[in-house]
């Protein structure tokens, strides 16, 4: 298992290391995890290829932190968004506007890129699936399971496993379009499409968890 943060790295990066793992990105989407060196990376980046070793240690390395760093960018406004589930009135509302955050997010070509990516190498380097998950649907999930405990408390969810509840509101809103993106190959969701699924699965997990309050 790889550390959250290797030694002498912070978790914001510097503005070198930010150009590196943008560099990085490029070209391990161009070329995959095999066809990717370090000096092509550095070439990419502008830099000397000991200043890419000097901040990330190896390839598989500078991968999972690419791979961190794309899915913290889409992670990181749907967890500040989950945090303020339930400060209005209207909860059902709140959530279709969280669902509709993580469909466009997700289903970004350059994300679902990446996914395809980490698939394809999991058999050989495990710990890349897991730094997918943990910082992405599985920080979701639970951040959700959190919210969703508190929304219990305050009478506004009945929920008698959170960490259920959140993994279903998850999958109800991902599943299909994820399985259509990366099984059919389909590239293109309308904002009226998102917006359907969004109340679909919004409407499903009301009728499951929702009150009879707002």
């Amino acid at each position: 298992m790889l550390d959250q943060h290797p030694a002498g790295e912070s978790e914001h990066p510097s503005p070198k290391q930010a150009a590196i793992l943008e560099a990085a990105t490029r070209v391990f989407l161009d070329n995959g995890f095999r066809g990717t060196s370090m000096d092509v990376v550095a070439r990419a980046a502008g830099v000397a290829k000991q200043t890419v070793y000097q901040h990330f240690v190896d390839k598989k390395r500078l991968f999972v932190e690419v791979v961190r760093a794309a899915v913290d960018a889409v992670a990181d406004p749907v967890a500040a968004e989950i945090e303020q589930l339930g400060s209005g009135d209207d909860l059902a509302a709140e959530l279709t506007e969280l669902a509709v955050r993580q469909l466009r997010a997700v289903l970004q070509p350059r994300v679902l890129a990446l996914r395809r990516l980490v698939i394809a190498e999991v058999p050989r380097f495990p710990e890349l699936g897991q730094a997918f998950f943990d910082q992405g649907p599985g920080r979701t999930m639970s951040g959700l399971a959190a919210r969703f405990a508190e929304l219990t408390g305050e009478g506004r969810l009945r929920t008698d496993d959170p960490s259920i509840a959140a993994s279903e509101f998850n999958w109800l809103v991902m599943a299909a379009p994820i399985n259509e993106a990366m099984l059919l190959g389909r590239t293109s969701f309308s904002a009226a499409d998102l917006a359907l699924i969004a109340d679909r699965a919004v409407a499903t997990f009301m009728r499951a968890y929702g009150t009879t309050d707002p």
